[in-house]
C-alpha cells in the first residue's frame, strides 16, 4: 500500500463522514466529563478538554491524533496503571517487563529493558517529563484525565518523542472543600484503597492531598519455596499547594512519593529456543540437569524473586498572565528513581544463574513557555533543559553446572556504570487562522544532547563468588553529542459544522545513547519522517463521534534490542516503514446507551535489517552481518510489539433505579499476534487473543458508588513480553504474563 493510496482512502472517508451529517435528534451536552453520561436526563456524547498543545481546548478541535480518557471513566474501570487503558487507545501497546513500562505507539517504542534504556514514547505527568519508564507505572491515582498523543511530538514536548506522548494530568487543588475515598476487595486477596482531600486554606491558598494503597497476593507460586510470585504491595502519596496571590499569578507546588516491595517482575519460562550450529534443537540446561517446567504463571527458583522500587519527585509550576492573551509559564521539577529486581534466568528448578537488575536515577528539568492565544494566533514559544545521572547494573553469579562443571558458583557476570545526560531545546509552534474555517500550523524545534558514560563489564569464570568483589575490567569512558532540527507543518479545515479534516508533516528525533555496561561505542539517533491525514467529526447533533487518521512513517536508524552474550543491548537497525489507519467511533443510538469502537490496522515492517541471532548460530544460510557472522535478513519482518490489527468494542447503558442510577458496561478487546523480537518467531510471540471485561455500577443520589467488576473473564494466559536468554543456559525463552481473571467490588464515596 502506497502513501498516495492511503491518503486517497482517508480523504474518501472524510467525504463520506461529511455527507453523513444528519438532522438532530437530541441536545448536545459537551460539559459532561469522563467520556460517558454522568447523569440521567442528558443526552449526547461528552467532550473532554485537553492541554495536548499546551493550551486548553476540546479534543475534537485538535488537528492531531489524540485520545483522552477522563477521570470518571478511569475510576469506573478501576484503572490503577497504564496497562488498564492500552486497549482503549488505537495503536497503543503497553506491557511490563522487569518493573519497566514498555510503551509502543504505532510500532515505535522501547525494545530494550537494560539499565539506562530510554523509551521513544515520552511519558509526562502534569507537564513533567519522566525519563525512567519504571516510574510510568506508579502514578495512576486521583487522575483528572489521560491524554495519549500518537505520532512524533517534536515541536512541543520534551525528549525522545518519536513515537508519541502519554500525559497524565492529576486533579488540582480546589478552594471548595472536596474529599473522597475508594475501597476495593477482590480475589487474590486484592485490597486497594484510594483517598483524596482538597480545600481552601484561605481565599488565595488551596491544598490537595491524595494517596493510594495497592495489595494483592500472587498470581503464581514459586514451586520450590511455596511463596507467592507476581503479587503487589505498594504505597503512594501526593500533595499539592496552590497559591493565587493575584488574579494574574498562579503558583502550584507539588510533591509525590511511591514505594513498592513485593515478589513481582520475575521471569517465567515459556519454552526452548536454541539451535546448534548443525541446526539441531537445544534443550535448556536447567531441564537437562533435572529441572522442570513449572507452568506459565509459576516459577521454580531456589531463592524467591524480589522487587523493590522507590520513586519520588517535586515540581514548581508558575504561570503569570502578562496580558489577557499572553502567559508566561515556568515548570521546574526533580525526579528520583531507585529500583532493584532480583530474579532468576533459570526459573525451572535448578539454581544456575540468579540475576539482579538495578537502577538509580536523579533527573532535574526546567521548561519555560510563552503562550499567546488570540483569535488568529495560537502560539507557543519555549525552552527546555534536563540533566540526569543514571547508575545501573546487571549482575549475577554463575553456577559452573551450566557449562558442565561442578556445582559451584563463580563470580559470574557484571554489567553497569554511570550514564550522564544533558539535554536542551528551543521550540515554537503557531496555529494561524487564515479564515474562520482554515488554519495553518507551523512548528520547529532544535534539540541538543550530550551523553557521557563511565561503564564496565566482566564475565569472571576464575574466581569463586564473593558479592563484595567488583568487575576486573577497566572503566570505559566516552561521550558524544547529538543534535537535530525537527519541523512541523500542518493544515486543518472545517468542511462542515463540527467536522474537520487535517494533514501534517512532522519530524521526530530520539538521541543516540550508550549501551550502559557494554563498554561499546554510542548508537546513532533515531529519526522519523511522519505524514498524517485525519478526520474529526461530531455528528447527529452530538450523538455520533467519528475520528479517523491515516499515517505514513519513514523510520531510520532504529534502536533495536537484542541479547548479545549475556548483555541486553541496543543496535541500530537500518530502516523501517510504518503506515496504517486508526479509527475511534462513539455512538449514542438511544438515550444513555453508549457504544464505542476503537480499531487500528498497522503495517510496521523493517525495510533493511541484517543481524545475527546467537540462539540460531547458522543464520539463514547465506546472509552475514557486517562482522561476517552468519545472520538473518529481516527485511519485511514486523517490528516488535506492533500487532497488525486491534479492535476494542464497548457498550454501556445507564438507567434510573430507586435511590440512584445503574450503569452496565461491557468491553471486548481483540489483538492480532504480537511478536516480541524482530526475528518474528512464533515461540517468541503472543498469538492472537481476545479479552472481555464487565462492570456494573450503582450510584446513589447521595454520592455513594458501588462497582462490581470482572476482568479477563475467560481467564486467558497472555504473554506480555519475552526474550531469549543467554546460550549458557541453552537459550530458554523467558518472559512476563498479564494478570489472570480478577473480580471484586469497589465502594467509593465523594463528599
Amino acid at each position: 500500500m502506497t502513501f498516495p493510496s492511503l491518503r486517497h482512502g482517508a480523504l474518501c472517508s472524510a467525504a463520506v463522514m461529511a455527507l453523513a451529517h444528519a438532522p438532530a435528534f437530541g441536545q448536545d451536552n459537551s460539559a459532561r466529563n469522563g467520556g460517558e453520561p454522568t447523569s440521567q436526563g442528558a443526552s449526547g456524547i461528552s467532550d473532554i478538554v485537553v492541554t495536548a498543545q499546551k493550551r486548553a481546548e476540546s479534543v475534537q478541535d485538535i488537528p492531531i491524533a489524540v485520545s483522552a480518557i477522563g477521570g470518571a471513566a478511569l475510576a469506573q474501570r478501576g484503572a490503577t496503571d497504564l496497562t488498564a487503558i492500552a486497549s482503549t487507545v488505537p495503536g497503543l501497546n503497553v506491557s511490563e517487563q522487569v518493573g519497566q513500562a514498555r510503551l509502543t505507539l504505532r510500532g515505535i517504542g522501547v525494545d530494550n529493558i537494560s539499565t539506562g534504556a530510554e523509551s521513544s514514547v515520552a511519558f509526562n505527568q502534569d507537564g513533567v517529563f519522566f525519563s525512567r519508564s519504571a516510574a510510568a507505572l506508579a502514578s495512576f491515582y486521583d487522575v483528572e484525565r489521560v491524554e495519549v498523543l500518537r505520532g512524533p511530538q517534536g515541536t512541543l514536548y520534551g525528549r525522545n518523542a518519536t513515537g508519541g506522548s502519554v500525559n497524565i494530568l492529576t486533579n488540582r487543588p480546589t478552594f471548595s472543600t472536596k474529599g473522597g475515598i475508594s475501597l476495593t476487595y477482590g480475589n487474590y486477596d486484592n485490597v486497594n484503597a484510594e483517598a483524596y482531600y482538597s480545600t481552601g486554606l484561605s481565599d488565595k491558598v488551596a491544598v490537595r492531598v491524595a494517596g493510594q494503597i495497592q495489595n494483592h497476593s500472587g498470581y503464581g507460586r514459586n514451586r520450590l519455596t511455596g511463596a507467592d510470585v507476581d503479587d503487589k504491595h505498594s504505597r503512594a502519596v501526593r500533595g499539592q499547594l496552590l497559591f493565587e496571590p493575584t488574579e494574574r499569578l498562579t503558583i502550584l507546588i507539588g510533591a509525590d512519593y511511591y514505594n513498592q516491595k513485593d515478589r513481582s517482575n520475575t521471569y517465567h519460562y515459556f519454552g526452548p529456543a536454541g539451535f546448534t550450529a548443525a541446526g539441531d534443537p537445544v534443550t535448556p540446561t536447567g531441564l537437562l540437569l533435572g529441572g522442570f517446567d513449572p507452568g506459565p504463571r509459576n516459577v521454580a527458583s531456589v531463592r524467591n524473586p524480589s522487587n523493590s522500587a522507590e520513586f519520588w519527585g517535586a515540581r514548581a509550576d508558575i504561570s503569570y498572565e502578562l496580558t489577557d492573551n499572553l502567559t508566561l509559564r515556568s515548570l521546574s521539577a526533580y525526579r528520583s528513581s531507585d529500583f532493584v529486581v532480583e530474579s532468576d534466568l533459570n526459573p525451572i528448578g535448578v539454581n544456575l544463574f540468579p540475576i539482579d537488575f538495578g537502577e538509580t536515577s536523579g533527573e532535574y528539568s526546567q521548561e519555560l513557555q510563552l503562550n499567546l492565544d488570540t483569535d488568529s494566533h495560537k502560539l507557543v514559544v519555549g525552552a527546555f533543559y534536563m540533566h540526569e545521572n543514571i547508575d545501573g547494573f546487571i549482575r549475577g553469579p554463575l553456577n559452573l553446572r551450566a557449562v558442565g562443571g561442578p556445582d559451584l558458583f563463580v563470580q559470574g557476570f557484571y554489567s553497569g556504570g554511570r550514564l550522564k545526560t544533558d539535554a536542551a531545546a528551543v521550540f515554537a509552534q503557531d496555529s494561524y487562522s487564515v479564515t474562520d474555517r482554515l488554519r495553518l500550523t507551523l512548528g520547529a524545534r532544535y534539540s541538543w544532547e550530550k551523553k557521557r558514560v563511565a561503564d564496565q563489564s566482566d564475565f569472571n569464570f576464575d574466581d569463586l563468588y564473593d558479592p563484595a568483589n567488583g568487575p576486573r575490567d577497566q572503566v570505559h569512558r566516552a561521550d558524544k553529542n547529538f543534535n537535530a532540527f525537527t519541523p512541523k507543518i500542518g493544515v486543518d479545515f472545517d468542511i462542515a459544522d463540527k467536522t474537520m479534516v487535517y494533514a501534517s508533516y512532522s519530524k521526530g528525533f530520539k538521541a543516540g545513547t550508550f549501551n550502559l555496561g557494554s563498554a561499546g561505542p554510542a548508537l546513532d539517533p533515531e529519526k522519523v519522517d511522519a505524514y498524517e491525514i485525519g478526520l474529526k467529526s461530531t455528528l447527529l447533533d452530538g450523538h455520533l463521534r467519528a475520528n479517523i487518521s491515516g499515517f505514513y512513517y519513514d523510520y531510520s536508524d532504529l534502536q533495536v534490542g537484542k541479547v548479545q552474550g549475556q548483555l541486553l543491548v541496543l543496535e541500530n537497525a537500518a530502516a523501517a516503514e510504518i503506515y496504517g489507519i486508526e479509527g475511534e467511533f462513539t455512538l449514542e443510538p438511544v438515550r444513555d446507551l453508549i457504544v464505542g469502537v476503537n480499531a487500528s490496522w498497522l503495517h510496521a515492517r523493517f525495510k533493511r535489517y541484517v543481524t545475527a541471532d546467537q540462539a540460531r548460530p547458522r543464520g539463514d544460510g547465506s546472509t552475514r552481518d557486517e562482522n561476517g557472522v552468519p545472520a538473518f535478513d529481516l527485511a519485511g519482518n514486523a517490528l516488535p510489539q506492533a500487532p497488525n490489527y486491534t479492535i476494542d468494542l464497548s457498550a454501556q447503558y445507564s438507567f434510573d433505579v430507586p435511590g440512584g442510577a445503574l450503569t452496565i458496561r461491557g468491553e471486548s478487546f481483540w489483538s492480532d499476534r504480537v511478536f516480541f523480537s524482530p526475528f518474528n518467531l512464533n515461540y517468541m510471540s503472543q498469538p492472537a487473543y481476545d479479552v472481555q471485561n464487565a462492570y456494573v455500577t450503582y450510584r446513589t443520589d447521595s454520592g455513594l458508588r458501588l462497582t462490581g467488576f470482572i476482568r479477563n473473564i475467560g481467564n486467558e494466559t497472555i504473554r506480555a513480553s519475552g526474550q531469549v536468554a543467554t546460550t549458557l543456559l541453552g537459550s530458554p525463552v523467558l518472559g512476563f504474563v498479564k494478570p489472570p481473571r480478577t473480580y471484586g467490588l469497589t465502594v467509593a464515596f465523594d463528599l
